[in-house]
Formats: structure tokens, sequence, C-alpha cells
């Protein structure tokens, strides 16, 4: 046996270390030569396989290396065959020039063979179109739309695969959508004459039409047939339906009478006539001749298909549809004739929306498949897609200001009217009753309409626009008042005695009255025109659109929410469960208008009766008068009741009843207070004159001054009780428990009715009495 390497000694002698370390081991030798012996054959089988697969690869690997020598060969052998080829065809000294050579010729059989397939192309197209036609002219518009189906099916791949090749057929493209059109004309035109010499028979659109034997048969199988070869193309609830054919050839005869009267030179064709052609429309919809037609013939064509997108048209509503078009020409024509012409188009305007309101409203017209609501109607054209609406919102607004400002000019503007309200409201003045008038004009005018931006703009530009511009012009009357009634301010500005005269006493009362009618009537009007469902439905839709977009959202013009908000109701954008309206903002400052003219009426009223009280708070005998005297209203006092009595009465029948309540009461008030000050601190009463001060007191402020009414109560208690009225209180039997502590003194002002005045205020008064300690 051959000697091992010294390194597989030491692992012969690692292995053997590891299995035998005892003794006992050496029982287990035999196992492990078998196991030994095992593991020796698998190796030398494995080796054996090894070699095998060697072998085996080397002997491939030979014959594919012979088999890549003799393709080589091969290549090499047709490459030169290639060669000697091309220059025996072609006139090239090389073989490079000579393959140039043969790729151009290539290329021109390559366009000859695009050439081949479009003339196929072209051929396919006209053969399809024959075919159409013939289907037509035989009468059978069903099978003439299976080859037209097929040009439209080729006009439409052909385009695709065009726009995938950049372009590179765009003529060819071109011709075969024209083709396809073309044979549409051809087709409807061929059963479009059958139908006008049926309705020619009947005399159409003649006066008296006279249905001889056999033409409604015609006229029937006529339409038939063009609703049959519009069929596939209908659709419902598109926003702009196209006429159906039968119905075009129904009113072409329509539209040349059209133009003749109202786009030739004819006397009828007047631009500032709008109405006469949008009556010359709805005349036709009501002539019997066309309404009998309509329903007796064409209707029952409609119930009988078997096609629900036909079986469901009305017919009336279809002949409206086919007419649209001859308004829509014309009204194209007409509107840059008239865009200069403020008064022409603000008349055409208001024309086009009394016909789309009659078509609606008369005729129940809704295109198929819309409701009422859907058709934005003819005006909406107009506006939009002709871009006629800002010109006419222009229009309407300088309309609408030239009015207000000869609303305020009118020499009766500022005179109240006492007519236009009811007795128990405020008196506004004649400008308000009128602005009202012109408020709800611009409202009418822009009610049919069905945009929402467009309805918001004419709210905001023009009639929330006047409104403020209104408000300015009240509070700076009142403003001018403020100043021109302060003393300093006209020493400052020099104003005149006229002026001071017109500020002054029932004149300036006056003034504020009307500024305070007014307001007060315009912000009345703004509640009620919010609860009119037309300004409803506006405010609804506002809120929903501020719910739906961001607060950048432009909803009329340039405006955006936020700004919308602060024109209308900042509730918009308020996070308070608050119920809003369109006119909150404007009419909140017509309030806040009010409030103020209504504390300066009261500042007023107090001034000039103060004024006219300063003979009064100089009486200082109210300790000594005469007891033997009947108490008659103080000579001093007449003045002041006269003031009183004719600023009370103006009052009263200018201001609301609550407002002239609430006013008197804030006069008596402010009255009894410089009373108080100037003639009940300043002076001593006897009994006599207790009951002078309370009879002046009675004239003076018969309703209100709680507090002037207790003290004259205080002051004409008696000092001795009358024999025979045991319960009458006398002055000692007020005055010690009042003295005494506030518990009795609240006890015995209680049962005296005193309430207003303090416990301090009654015992300043009781020290006046110069009778209660005494004295």
């Amino acid at each position: 046996m051959p000697s091992l390497p010294p390194h597989s000694d030491v692992r012969v002698q690692d292995y053997l270390n590891d299995k035998f370390q005892t003794l006992a081991d050496l029982n287990t030798l035999d196992s492990l030569l078998s196991s030994v012996q095992t593991q020796q054959q698998q190796l030398r089988t494995q080796l054996e396989t090894a070699d095998s697969a060697v072998d085996s690869a080397h002997s491939t690997l030979e014959s594919h290396s012979q088999n890549l020598i003799a393709i080589t060969k091969d290549f090499q052998n047709v490459q030169a065959g290639i060669n000697r080829r091309l220059l025996a065809t072609t006139t090239a000294d090389t073989a490079t020039d000579a393959a140039e050579q043969f790729e151009a010729t290539i290329e021109k059989l390559k366009r000859l063979d695009v050439a081949r397939g479009y003339v196929d192309l072209l051929q396919k197209v006209q053969e399809l179109s024959e075919d159409a036609k013939r289907h037509v002219s035989e009468g059978n518009p069903e099978e003439a739309l299976k080859p037209y189906t097929k040009l439209q099916e080729l006009s439409a791949g052909l385009r695709r695969r065009n726009e995938a090749a950049e372009g590179a057929a765009v003529h060819l493209v071109d011709y075969v959508e024209k083709a396809t059109g073309e044979l549409w004309k051809e087709m409807s035109g061929m059963l479009a004459d059958k139908l006008e010499k049926a309705l020619a028979k009947i005399g159409w659109p003649g006066e008296n039409l006279v249905l001889p034997q056999g033409a409604e048969g015609s006229i029937r199988a006529a339409f038939e047939k063009l609703l049959v070869l519009q069929g596939p193309n209908l659709q419902a609830g598109a926003r702009e339906p196209p006429p159906l054919l039968p119905f075009e050839v129904l009113v072409k005869p329509l539209a040349l009478r059209f133009r003749y009267h109202f786009e030739g030179n004819r006397p009828t064709n007047r631009i500032d006539k709008p109405e006469w052609f949008l009556a010359h429309i709805t005349g036709l919809l009501a002539d019997p001749n066309t309404i009998s037609l309509l329903t007796d013939i064409i209707q029952p064509i409609f119930s009988e298909s078997e096609n629900p997108l036909i079986n469901q048209r009305d017919a009336i509503v279809e002949f409206i549809t086919a007419l649209l078009p001859i308004v829509r020409r014309k009204t194209k024509h007409l509107l840059p004739q008239i865009l200069d012409q403020a008064q022409l188009l603000s008349h055409f305007i208001h024309e086009m929306i009394k016909f789309d309101a009659e078509l609606r409203e008369e005729f129940l017209y809704a295109p198929f498949g819309q409701d009422s609501t859907a058709w934005k109607g003819m005006t909406h054209e107009v506006l939009v897609v002709e871009n006629g609406f800002a010109d006419w919102l222009k229009v309407e607004k300088e309309f609408a200001l030239s009015r207000y400002h000869t609303i305020l000019a009118a020499p009766d503007a500022w005179v109240i009217d006492y007519e236009s309200v009811e007795p128990s409201e405020s008196k506004p003045t004649k400008s308000a009753i009128r602005l009202k008038d012109l408020l709800e004009t611009v409202t009418d005018s822009y009610r049919p309409l069905i945009s929402f931006s467009q309805r918001l703009r004419f709210l905001i530009d023009i009639q929330i626009s006047i409104l403020d511009q209104y408000h300015d012009r009240l509070n700076s009357s009142v403003e001018a008042f403020r100043v021109l009634s302060s003393s300093i301010a006209r020493a400052v500005q020099g104003t005149s005695k006229e002026e001071v005269q017109s500020l002054s006493g029932l004149g300036g009362l006056e003034r504020l009255c009307k500024a305070y009618g007014s307001a007060m009537f315009m912000e009345n009007c703004m509640r009620d025109w919010s609860e009119d469902i037309f300004f409803l439905e506006l405010w609804e839709d506002l809120q929903t659109r501020v719910q739906k977009h961001a607060p950048n959202k432009h909803l009329a013009g340039n405006l955006n929410i936020a700004e919308v908000a602060s024109i209308t109701s900042s509730t918009l954008i308020s996070d308070t469960d608050d119920d809003g309206a369109l006119f909150d903002e404007t009419a909140n400052s017509y309030k806040n208008l009010r409030f103020k003219t209504e504390e300066m009426i009261v500042d007023h009223l107090v001034a000039h009766i103060k004024d006219d009280l300063k003979a009064y708070i100089k009486i200082n005998n109210w300790s000594s008068l005469d007891p033997t005297t009947t108490p008659a209203v103080s000579p001093e006092l007449l003045a002041a009741l006269t003031v009183m009595g004719t600023h009370s009465a103006f009052l009263q029948k200018t201001l609301a009843t609550a407002v002239f309540r609430r006013v008197h009461r804030a006069t008596a008030n402010a009255l009894q207070a410089y009373l108080w000050d100037y003639v009940v601190i300043r002076n001593t009463f006897s009994l006599t004159g207790g009951r002078q001060f309370a009879r002046d007191m009675g004239e003076l402020l018969p309703v209100g001054g709680d507090k002037v009414r207790e003290v004259c109560v205080l002051l004409t208690l008696p000092v001795e009780r009358e024999e025979e009225d045991e319960e009458e209180w006398t002055l000692g039997d007020v005055v010690a428990p009042v003295f005494e502590d506030n518990s009795k003194a609240r006890e015995v002002l209680g049962k005296l009715g005193v309430a207003a005045l303090g416990v301090g205020e009654v015992r300043e008064v009781l020290k006046r009495r110069v009778e209660a300690f005494g004295g």
C-alpha cells in the first residue's frame, strides 16, 4: 500500500483519536470499518460518473466546433454569391455602391405598395358610399346605415392611426372624413326631398292645409325613414340637442320666410324691435295648422316608434328645437350691431328673457332628456356664449344709477310720505319709496335668469351697490346735522343763520325723522326681500357653493367667498348656527344708522326742551308759595310744554307707535335727570310748592319719568292726616322710618309705591321738604 502524505497521517490520527478515546470504544471497531468501506465504495462510483461526463463534454464540444466551421463557410459562399449578383444587376463598381442602388429601388417599391393601399382604401370608401346611397334610393335607410357605419368606423380608425404616425396621412384622413360627411348629406338629402314633396302636396306651410288621399301616408313614410336614418346618432340629455332631420325639413320653408322678413331690407327688420322676430317665432307655435300637423300626424309617428329615444318625444317640443337655430342665427347677427347702444341692448336682452319665459311657461319647452330648469334658454347663449353679459350688466347698472340719481334729485325726494305705509309704521321719504320700486324693478329684470353667478352679480353690482349709496347719503345727512348742531362746529365753520334755524326746533327734528323713517323703511324692505322665494333660493345656492369651494374661490366677478360674505352675510363664513340672509350686512348697516338717528332725535328733543326750561329752573320760591292758591301750570313751563306738545305730535304722526313710545320714554328719562339736578336738589319745597311741582310735571311728563313721579309723591305728602282718611300716609309717617334704617325705609317705600328712587335719593328729597323736620 502506498504511504499517505504527512497531512493525511495527521487527519487519520485525529480521526482515530476522536473515535477511540477509551478502551471501551474498541468494541465499535467492526461497525466503524463497515461504515468506512461503504463510503469508499460511494466515492469510487461518483468518480467513475464524473470521468464519463467529462468524456461526453469533450465529444460534444468537438462536434459543435465542426458545425460552426461549416456554417461560416456556407455564409461566406452566400455573401460571395450576393456580391456577384449585385455586380451583375447594377453598373456599380463595388458591392457597397450596388447595395445603395438596390435600396433605392426597394424604397420605390415600398412607396408603390403604400400608393396601392391608398387606392384600395379609396376604392373601399367609394364602394361603401355607393352601397349606402343605393339602399337609400331603394327606400331602405336601415340597410343604408350598415355601410355608412362601416365608413364612420373606417374614418375614425384612420384618424387614430394617423395621429399615432404623427400625421403621415393627413390628406387621406381629410378625404375620408369629407367623404363620410358628404355621404350623410346625400343620404339625408335624398330622404329629405321625399318629405319636402310630401309636405308640398298638402300646402305646407300655408294657411289652409289640405290632406288629399294618400298624402298622410306619404308624409308618415318619409318622416319615419328620416328618423330611422338619424336613429343611431340620437342621444338623451344632450346639452344642445340637434334638431331631428324631419323637423329640419319641416322648418326649412319657415326659415326662408324668416330670412325674408327679418334678415333683409324689409321694414320688419329693425334692430330696435327684437320683439317682432321673436313674436313671429311664437306665432308659428300657436298657428292652428302647425298644431294640427304636429299633433294629428307627427305625434302618432313618435308614439308608434320602437326606438325609446323617439317614442318618448313630444312633437311640439321638437318643432321648437328645430326653430331655435333660426333665432340663434338672428341673435348672432344682431348682437354686434347693438353692443354699443345701451338702450337697444337692454331692450333686446329683456325681450330675450320674455321669449325664454314664454317658451317655458306657455309651451312647457325643455329639450328632450332635460327638465325645464336644465335648459338655460336663448338668453344664456347671448349672455354667456356670445359674451354679452358684461355689456348688459354695465348697461343695466348705468340705467339703474341714472334712475337713482333722478330719484334723489327730485324736488320732493326728501318729503315725508304719510300715505304709502300704514299709520302705525314709521314714515319714509318719497325717495325711499321710489328707491324700493327701482330695486324691485331691477329684481324683475334678472329674476328669470338661470345662471347663479349672473343673479349674484346683479344683486351685488347693482342692488346692494345702490343700497350702500343710499345709506351713505342718509348717514352723511345725519352726520352733517350732528356737526352743524354743535355750537363749536358752527363757530368754526361759520354756519349761516338760515342753516342754524333749519337745524333747530321742529325743522331739525323733521330732518332727523326723514333719515330715520327712510332707514327703517329700507331695512324692512330688505328683511321682506330676504323672505322672497327668489332670494331664498339664491341664498341657498350661495350657501351650497360656499360649502363646496375654498375661501379664495371667485363667486361673483372678481369677488371671492370672503368678499361676498362681507357684502351679503357674514354667516356664510362663520362657525355659528345663525340663519343668515342675502341682505344681512346691508340691513344691519341701516339698522345701526337707525339706532344712531334715534339717539340724535332724543338728544335734539331734550336739548330744545332744556332751552325752554331755563326760566323754569330759576324758580326759587317753591317753599314760600301761597297755600291758598289753586295750583295751575307755572307760566315759566309753558314754553317747554309748547315745544313738547308740538314735537310729540309730530313724532307720534311720523314714527311707528313702538318707536314713538321708546323716544318719549328716553326723552322723559333725560328730562327727569335734568329736573332732578336743577330743580329738586337745588330747592326746598313746602307742601304747596310740592303740589305745584307735581302739577307741572303732570303736564310735562304725563308718560314716563318714573323718578319724577315718585319725587312728586314724596313732595306732596300731607303734614297731617285728613280725618276721613285714616289710611293716608303723612310726611311724618314716612320720614321717621326712612331715616331710621334701610330695611324700614324699603318697607315704607314699597307701601308707597316708590321703586325707581333709591333710599338715598328718597332721603335727599325728604330733606327738601321744609316741614319734614318741624321747619
